[in-house]
């Protein structure tokens, strides 16, 4: 393959992903967020640090299977390890007090003094749905296109890491917590089939009939920032 048939192939595909995009969603925590933001705005904003979770299986092996062969791997469970987020901090510390809000859902204290004890909840009293979509930039907007979302199940904050703080240059306070979850799922979508594609064709056919050839073309591959993908030559102004 050529260097012109592979850029040619990455523009098709809405050109590269760049990692710095992404927004996380929480549906169904147990607790509201502190201050004014709402909860969507709040995670979309503060979340700095996601990631798309893994794919891991639980293998046995049988012995025996075949003569010579010697121990043959199986899998038989599919493992979803735990997730990490990390956020940024405002001044009243919002995103801090709604994950120790969260975590404190889970345990409650019973009674007084030494003796009280310490009650564990019901899962579907603490469990909530985690969402981090995958976005790239459209045309109307940075996250106007959503490959791909990843939906975590059941999901809680069992730890809460240590907030380092110390003398110095000032630095945004971060937190970052560590999530198990039940299962996940994934909720593909197609890049290419922006929302104003319609639009942008139908405009570019009243200007130049050869640039309205690049218009769409750029629409076609999904990313407006590119510069004569299909590699048409444009009438010099």
């Amino acid at each position: 393959m050529s260097i012109d048939s592979f850029l040619n192939h990455v523009a098709k595909n809405g050109g590269m992903s760049f990692s710095n995009n992404f927004l996380v969603a929480i549906e169904g925590a147990p607790v509201p967020m502190p201050g004014e933001l709402s909860q969507g705005d709040a995670l979309s904003f503060m979340c700095d640090e996601a990631q798309l979770p893994n794919v891991n299986t639980a293998t046995g092996s049988i012995n025996g299977l075949y003569s010579g062969l010697g121990n043959l791997d199986y899998p038989h469970t599919r493992v979803f390890t735990e997730l990490q987020l990390g956020f940024m901090l405002d001044a009243n510390l919002s995103i801090l007090k709604f994950l120790n809000g969260w975590f404190n859902n889970i345990f409650s204290d019973e009674g007084s003094g030494p003796n009280r004890v310490t009650r564990l909840a019901y899962r579907d009293n603490y469990a909530a749905d985690i969402k981090i979509t995958k976005t790239e930039n459209g045309p109307d907007s940075t996250t106007q296109r959503q490959p791909i979302t990843y939906v975590m199940e059941k999901a809680y904050p069992y730890a809460i890491d240590a907030i380092p703080l110390q003398f110095g240059s000032s630095q945004i306070t971060k937190v970052t917590a560590q999530f198990k979850y039940q299962r996940h799922y994934t909720i593909d979508r197609d890049v290419l089939n922006v929302a104003d594609k319609a639009r942008i064709q139908n405009t570019s056919l009243k200007v130049n009939p050869r640039k309205s050839n690049l218009d769409k073309a750029q629409s076609d591959t999904g990313n407006l920032d590119l510069t004569n993908p299909y590699g048409i030559k444009l009438p010099v102004a």
